[in-house]
This record gives C-alpha cells, structure tokens and sequence, in this order.
C-alpha cells in the first residue's frame, strides 16, 4: 500500500475544530515537511488549491501559496517523493497546464501529477469572474481538459476541437520524463465524476469513508474503466490518529469533536456542491476532518489502524492520503509503528 500526505501551501490545519494542530504554510515548513517526507519513504504529496478561505477552521491571514509553484521549489530540495499540484480548470488553461507540468516534471526527473478538482466551490470561482457552470457541464469541461492535457504531453501536432477548448495543431516540447505521461488523479463521488476518472484518470480519489461504501465506490468505476479497457488505482483520504492504545486515541477523537468549530462547519457546508464530494457527509464528525477523514476510521493503536489499513487494502484501496494534527512529529511515527506492520504483511503474504 501506498502513503501519500498533504502539503501545507494552504495554512490552518486539516480540522474544523478549535484545538492544537499545525497551521503553518509557509515555504520553510513546507520544504521540511518535503524532505521529510521524502527520507522516511511516503510515496506523495498532495498541494490543495485554494484561492479563497482555509482548509480547516482556524482563520489568520497567510493566504494560500499556488501548488504548481510549490512543486517548482520542493522539487530541488526531495529526490523520491511525488509532487502532486491540485488543479482547477476554470483558472488555469489546459494549453497552460501541459507546459508547467511537463517542465516540473523535467525539473524533479519525473515525480510531478496532477489532481484534476473540477470545482464545488462557487463564491470561490465567482469572486474571481470565473463563470460558475452546471455540475454536469463542469465534468464536462474536464474531461476536455485532460484530453488536451494528455494530447499535449503525448503528440506532436495535436488538435482537438471541444465545447470548451480548441486547439489547431499545438505542440509542445520538451515533453514529460514519465511515460507515457504524468499520473492524473481526480476525485468525485458523481456518476459524471466516475465517468470521467474511469476514462481518462490513473488514480479515483475518494473522501474518507467506510469500507463497504469504499467497495461500492471501487467496484462502479472499475466497471465503468473495463468498459474502456483501462484499469486505475484507488485512493481514500483519511485522518490519522494512531496511538500506544485505543483508549488514548478514542479520547482524543472524542476531544476533538467536542471542541468543533461549529462556525467553520457551518460556512464550509454553505459553500459546497453536495451532489459530488461531501454527498454522504451526515454527522459533525464527518465534516471535523477535511475530506470526511474521520469516515476512513483510521483511529486507534497502531496495530489496529495497521489492521483497519489491511482492510482497505483487501477492499481494493491501492493509496491512502494522511492527514494529522502535527505532522512533523506523527508522520515519522506512522512510518515507524504503522506502514511495516501493513506492508510487510503484504511481502509476507506475497511471498
């Protein structure tokens, strides 16, 4: 099973909750999260976009530092960990995307993808002068997008004539280090989403949920991408709270939740699409986390969090997205206490 964590280009912590957790985004925390991540082994880091608010509920005024760029300056300071930027059509031209991404990818010799967010988040968009369009028509724009984006990075003299791009010819050099292009991950939990991901993306992201709904998720766009003759990987996000013991992680789960901020919740739910990600999100919990991290249930001993990650495994989850409180200090004792236990059973198994 693959690790990947979240990159801190956007400040504030990964919890709607007013208790202790890392906030920092500045370029110095994320180059030491960078190197470290890329020491102890983590197959990934995922940099959100974000051009308005925060992710978790804290407030400040540190902004939000662009993906693509941060990719640009932690790619000199790693050697092994990927490099995904979070991208959003709307903003940024697909022409424009295959040009930045193939250049990250010659700079960090082949470790850039993208994380293709076809957008739920509309005042986002609007403040902007960014035209909000229907939720259908949104995955629609996307997967013209990722046609362009792959036509680009893979032919010489590609054209392409959709609703929403058009290209006469283009080309564009040097092309990508990874063949035959960058790994495209793309969320969703829409049937449009699914149709997209199954035909034209390499890794389907799901938010944090429970192992069967996980299957469901697995199983429909894996039919969907056999229909294409393709296979994908899957990947969940999920909050990690793995502890000496389950009394201690339960506790701090439940003091957690107890000191929710009701406020960030209740902005956050006025902002999004709920036909798409966030659709099956029902209790505090499920909204404390970003990404309905809680849902995945990785909280407990570590054995226990190593059992719950075997699980998913055997459910088909290739990939999980961590996210902490304080990940300086849990990452490292994750890879230590948690990743050999799931790994190495594995290689046992195998073997």
């Amino acid at each position: 099973m693959k690790f990947l964590t979240w990159g801190a280009n956007v400040g504030g912590g990964f919890l709607r909750a007013r208790v202790d957790q890392e906030t920092r985004s500045d370029m110095a925390y994320n180059i030491e999260l960078a190197r470290l991540a890329d020491q102890i082994g983590v197959h990934g880091i995922l940099y959100p976009i974000r051009y308005v608010g925060r992710i978790g509920g804290s407030g400040g005024s540190a902004g939000q530092l662009d993906p693509l760029a941060v990719v640009g300056a932690v790619a000199g300071h790693t050697s092994r960990v990927r490099l995904l930027a979070a991208v959003l059509p709307g903003f940024l031209h697909p022409v424009t995307l295959a040009k930045i991404g193939a250049t990250l990818d010659v700079i960090s010799n082949g470790r850039f993808h993208i994380n293709l967010v076809s957008g739920w988040f509309r005042e986002e968009q609007e403040k902007f002068g960014i035209e909000w369009i229907e939720h259908s028509e949104r995955y629609r724009r996307s997967e013209e997008y990722l046609q362009v984006v792959k036509g680009l990075w893979t032919r010489d003299e590609f054209a392409f004539q959709g609703k929403y791009y058009n290209i006469r010819g283009g080309s564009l050099h040097p092309k990508p280090v990874q063949k035959p292009y960058p790994a495209i991950y793309q969320g969703g939990n829409s049937e449009p989403s699914q149709r997209v991901a199954a035909k034209h993306s390499d890794v389907y992201f799901m938010n944090g949920a429970p192992v069967e709904e996980l299957k469901r998720q697995i199983g429909t766009v894996g039919s969907l991408a056999r229909r294409e003759s393709r296979t994908l990987e899957y990947a969940v996000a999920a909050f990690v709270i793995a502890r000496e013991s389950e009394e201690e992680a339960l506790a701090e789960y439940e003091a957690i939740i107890a000191s929710a901020d009701e406020e960030a919740i209740a902005r956050f739910k006025a902002s999004m699409d709920t036909r798409g990600m966030w659709k099956n999100a029902a209790t505090v919990s499920d909204y404390v986390a970003n990404n309905e991290g809680f849902r995945t249930g990785l909280i407990g001993s570590y054995e226990q969090v190593a059992n719950k990650l075997r699980e998913l495994e055997a459910a088909g989850v290739d990939q999980v997205l961590l996210a902490f409180r304080h990940p300086l200090k849990e990452l490292p004792l994750f890879f230590e206490r948690v990743e050999p236990l799931v790994n190495a059973a594995r290689i046992r198994a195998s073997g």
